[in-house]
């Protein structure tokens, strides 16, 4: 369980970030079952922003891409 937001740079890749939403969930309800890009629910331009959301919609994360 999260109790503050982290974020966290890709080893690999250091323009690839993520921002661990804080939630109470279960360890097995933090899975990531759905990914949608940022840009496909709303007018943006801008780097690639990335939505995870568990089984029950629960945002989970925020990936960007840089």
């Amino acid at each position: 369980m999260l109790n503050k937001i982290v974020v966290k740079i890709s080893e690999d890749d250091k323009s690839v970030g993520y921002i661990c939403v804080p939630n109470e969930l279960d360890e097995d309800k933090e899975k990531v079952k759905k990914t949608i890009e940022l840009s496909s629910i709303i007018d943006y331009e801008g780097v690639s922003v990335y939505l995870d959301f568990n089984e029950d919609g629960v945002l989970l994360g925020i990936e960007i891409v840089g």
